[in-house]
């Protein structure tokens, strides 16, 4: 007995809340108008007699739906006129897109990762010639340049043969953080000359310490010879102005010493003259 009514009890559940979900759906349906078999309208005026004269007609979900497919119909119509000459462009180059860009990739591939000896090329006219006018690969100048035959991968292996290579001591540990401790430096050929670049540097220092007279630090130790050029130029141009000074009196004193020793002469002969016997003295009567 109690198990019947309790699934009377769980039926009429069931059916009333199917009847309320029904009158609920048709609640939302009644008022929105999905497009009947008689279209949806509104009396606006009546005659003496009380019938509808006059209607107002309104839209339904259906023919407004229509009404924008349509719409948006025509707006696609008018702009395909603008996009079409764009869209058969694209039609026309994708066909060679896909060669394009496998030669692109397979060119980067090669002047990157080559191993053996390659040309490079420039591009003719910076790239605008082209095989296939608007849409090819560019073409290649001729001939391909001297001073570039290996590939980036190569000349990164000749310049660590060159200067060395700093490598981690765990190589299981690359994204951690760097530290000095746990790198090794590998020496390359240019460590064979540092005692002779060490050597050069010091004897450059020296020269130029001989030269300037100052240190490293920039601060003045001694007299270089620079300053000492400076200084023996100032000493001669000042020698040169003495001596162009100096010209009129010495000329002027040469000429009076010159002078002197004429009068000198002349009074010396005379003195010789007095310093001899006196002259006989003439006589004066006639015979």
């Amino acid at each position: 007995m109690m198990n019947f009514l309790g699934k009377s009890l769980v039926m009429i559940h069931a059916i009333l809340s199917v009847g309320g979900m029904t009158w609920a759906i048709l609640l939302v349906v009644q008022g929105r108008d999905f497009g009947w078999a008689e279209p949806y309208k509104a009396v606006l005026k009546y005659d003496g007699q009380g019938n509808p004269t006059e209607f107002a007609r309104y839209a339904s979900e259906y023919d407004k739906s229509w009404a924008v497919v349509k719409n948006a119909e025509r707006v696609r119509n008018r702009t395909y006129a603008a996009v079409e000459p764009a869209i058969d462009s694209l039609r026309n180059t994708e066909p060679f897109l896909a060669n394009n860009h496998l030669h692109y990739v397979s060119e980067l591939r090669r002047l990157r990762e080559a191993s053996g000896p390659i040309k490079v090329a420039r591009l003719d006219k910076g790239g605008l010639t082209l095989d296939v006018p608007e849409l090819g690969k560019p073409v290649p100048e001729d001939p391909a340049l001297d001073k570039i035959t290996k590939s980036y991968r190569a000349y990164k292996a000749d310049l660590k043969k060159l200067i060395g290579d700093l490598t981690r001591k765990d190589p299981k540990n690359l994204n951690g953080p760097v530290d000095l401790k746990d790198l090794i430096r590998t020496e390359g050929e240019v460590d064979a000359v540092h005692d002779d670049i060490r050597r050069i540097v010091k004897a450059t220092k020296d020269i130029t310490f001989q030269m300037t007279g100052r240190n490293e630090a920039n601060e003045y130790i001694q007299p270089g010879l620079y300053e000492l050029g400076d200084l023996e130029f100032k000493a001669q141009s000042q020698l040169k102005d003495s001596i162009d000074e100096i010209k009129p009196h010495w000329s002027k004193a040469v000429e009076q010493s010159r002078l002197f020793r004429y009068r000198r002469n002349d009074l010396e002969a005379t003195l010789e003259k007095l310093k001899g016997p006196p002259p006989a003295k003439k006589n004066d009567k006639k015979i």
